[in-house]
C-alpha cells in the first residue's frame, strides 16, 4: 500500500497528524500507549532468558553472544527471533499495541517479518553504526515498519536510537566494503552526503515505542551508564510487501498474517536495493558480528 492509501484507512490507536509524521520523517516516536503490565510480562521474560544464556558458550540459533560472553558474567547481544523462543513473545508481537501501531502504519492487512531483543551493553564497543534496513532484506515495496520499544528509561546517556528525518525519501545505500564483504552500515562517505550530523536522538521512559520504516537511516551512540539498556524489535510489513530475497534469520512466524487478510496482488515500488549476500549461503550472524566483522558475508 501506498501512504496514501495507509492514510485513507481510519487508524486504531494513532492520530492522523501522527501517521502523517511518520510518512513525513522516517519515524515516530509514541508516548503513553504502552500497556504496564506487558512491559513487566516482556522484562521478565527478558531476565528469564538472560539468566539461561549463562549455559551457553557460543553464539547459535538463539543467542547472538559477545566473545567475552561468560557464566558469571552474561554478554548477550541479542536474543534472535524472541518470536520462537517463548508464546508470549509472539502474542505481543501479534497481537498488542504493536500489532495495532502496524496497521496504522501500513495498512489493515499487516505480515509479520521478524524480529529481535537488543541488548545494549556499557562501553564504546557497543556504537551500532549508521545503517537502513531494508539493504539486508528488501521487498518489492518500503512499507516494512520495526517497532521497538524501551523497557526502561532511556537518556541520551544510554545511547539511545538515532534517526536521520526524511532519509527515507533518498539514496538507499550500499552496506558493503569496497571488497564486496557484507559491512552492515554505510561508509563514512555515505553517512556525511546522507546528513547524519542531523540524526535525531529518540529518548524517553520506559515503554516508550519508536516506529522506523526500513528506508530510515539510524544508529546508536554507546552506553556510557552501567545499566544493560534493552530493546525489542518487531518487523511488520503491508501484506503486499514480498520478500525477494533469502531472509536472514527466519523463524516459523515469518510471513504470518497477524491484522486482516493475505495479499491478493504483489506492490511493486520502482527504487532499486543492492542485492545483498545469499543469507541462506553464508548465514547471518547479527548487526553487531556485521559491523565488528566477527562474520564475513560476501556478494554473490
Amino acid at each position: 500500500m501506498t501512504p496514501e492509501d495507509v492514510l485513507a484507512h481510519k487508524p486504531v490507536v494513532l492520530s492522523q497528524e501522527q501517521r502523517q509524521l511518520y510518512f513525513d520523517q522516517g519515524f515516530l516516536k509514541i508516548d503513553g500507549l504502552m500497556d504496564d503490565d506487558w512491559l513487566n510480562r516482556l522484562r521478565s521474560l527478558s531476565d528469564d532468558f538472560i539468566e539461561a544464556s549463562r549455559a551457553e558458550t557460543e553464539s547459535g540459533e538463539a543467542y547472538d553472544l559477545a566473545p567475552d560472553h561468560s557464566a558469571e558474567k552474561p554478554y548477550v547481544r541479542r536474543l534472535r527471533g524472541p518470536e520462537a523462543r517463548h508464546p508470549g513473545f509472539w502474542e505481543f508481537a501479534s497481537n498488542s499495541i504493536f500489532t495495532d501501531i502496524a496497521e496504522d502504519l501500513v495498512g489493515p492487512d499487516v505480515k509479520f517479518h521478524h524480529g529481535k531483543l537488543n541488548y545494549k551493553h556499557p562501553g564504546s564497543a557497543e556504537v551500532v553504526k549508521w545503517h537502513q534496513d531494508i539493504p539486508a532484506w528488501p521487498h518489492t515495496n518500503f512499507s516494512p515498519v520495526t517497532l521497538g520499544v524501551y523497557f526502561h528509561d532511556v537518556t541520551l546517556d544510554e545511547g539511545p536510537l538515532a534517526c536521520v528525518p526524511g532519509s527515507h525519501k533518498g539514496e538507499i545505500y550500499s552496506e558493503y566494503h569496497p571488497d564486496r564483504t557484507w559491512s552492515g552500515h554505510l561508509s563514512a562517505e555515505d553517512g556525511e552526503r546522507a546528513g547524519v550530523s542531523g540524526a535525531v536522538d529518540v529518548t524517553g521512559p520506559a515503554g516508550t515505542i519508536i516506529a522506523i520504516n526500513c528506508r530510515t537511516i539510524h544508529g546508536s551512540m554507546d552506553n556510557k551508564t552501567n545499566r544493560v539498556r534493552p530493546l525489542l524489535l518487531f518487523c511488520y510489513s503491508s501484506a503486499d510487501a514480498f520478500t525477494w530475497t533469502a531472509h536472514p534469520a527466519p523463524t516459523e512466524k515469518f510471513g504470518e498474517i497477524v491484522r486482516g487478510s493475505a495479499a491478493r496482488f504483489v506492490h511493486m515500488e520502482p527504487q532499486s536495493v543492492e542485492v545483498p549476500p545469499d543469507w541462506a549461503i553464508s548465514g547471518y550472524g547479527s548487526i553487531f558480528a556485521s559491523q565488528r566483522q566477527e562474520t564475513v558475508a560476501k556478494a554473490t
